[in-house]
């Protein structure tokens, strides 16, 4: 590998396997490294994720396995209401310290930028702890994070029946305050195919 000099900033300006090259010919004031045989590739860009959660839905994946559907598991209150319980319970630190356990993993694989979605908390202050965990996250680790209001993941028991009003919350009220806080990057919609926990409405 040859690193170009400091008047490229420090960045990898050329990689060969062997031999010799124009490029290397016409550049030889470039700094050596012999990385013996690894493997280099451009920074991974992993561009949708569910980073930050509390608890685990373990129990439904073992349900599903005998033959619940999903359907059936959210009907009981399961499936991302289970997430969404936990998620509310939890404090920014726990959320941060979960999360930073599940990054550490994906660093090591070279992911070097990270889109990161709420829509655990499904309440005003608790997407917003999501959104701030996403952020220290990327304070504590050398990665860019982008975060994503995921608040229209299903209806919360709070709007149970009342989609419409929940969207008109989320657009009016939520995501305006969420962005003067500089949470928020971008806004994802997810339409549940179970009738009973359909938003219908998809445009903020």
């Amino acid at each position: 590998m040859k690193k170009a000099p400091s008047g490229s900033n420090g960045h990898i300006d050329w990689i060969e396997c062997r031999g010799r090259s124009l490029f290397e010919l016409r550049r030889a004031d470039l700094e050596r490294h012999d990385l013996k045989g690894v493997w280099l590739t451009p920074g991974l860009i992993d561009c949708h994720t569910h980073l930050i959660f509390a608890g685990t839905r373990a129990r439904e994946y073992a349900e599903r396995l005998r033959g619940a559907s999903y359907a059936e598991i959210a009907a009981r209150g399961g499936g991302i209401l289970t997430t969404m319980r936990a998620t509310r319970q939890a404090s920014l630190e726990e959320l941060v310290n979960g999360a930073a356990a599940r990054l550490t993993a994906l660093l090591a694989e070279g992911v070097t930028t990270i889109e990161i979605k709420s829509g655990y908390g499904l309440t005003l202050a608790d997407e917003a702890k999501m959104l701030r965990a996403a952020r220290q996250l990327g304070e504590r680790f050398p990665i860019t994070v982008k975060t994503t209001l995921l608040a229209a993941h299903t209806l919360p028991p709070e709007f149970a029946s009342r989609a419409d009003e929940y969207i008109d919350t989320i657009a009016r009220e939520w995501l305006p305050a969420l962005r003067a806080e500089g949470l928020v990057d971008a806004v994802d919609i997810f339409c549940e195919r179970i009738p009973s926990m359909c938003i219908r409405r998809a445009a903020l």
